[in-house]
């Protein structure tokens, strides 16, 4: 999915693409980025301290939003 510029995540977070294969900044509303999510293994690293109950309501939006494209799944034959 391609971002086209900033997402609401909630009344505090906000997340933008700089890059169309980078990865997806978290923002506060004042602009302070506070993690980075890889779409491709789906994980945040954080870089600034964030609720337990907000770093849940991101991860949750990220993951709705931008499904981890990781392909080393193991699949049945």
């Amino acid at each position: 999915m391609q971002m086209q510029g900033p997402q609401t995540i909630n009344e505090s977070y906000y997340c933008l693409r700089n890059k169309p294969d980078g990865p997806i900044s978290v923002l506060t509303t004042n602009s302070y980025v506070v993690g980075e999510y890889n779409v491709s293994t789906g994980d945040i690293r954080w870089g600034r301290v964030v609720l337990a109950s907000q770093k849940v309501q991101i991860q949750n939006y990220l993951h709705r939003h931008f499904p981890p494209t990781q392909k080393n799944q193991i699949v049945a034959a």
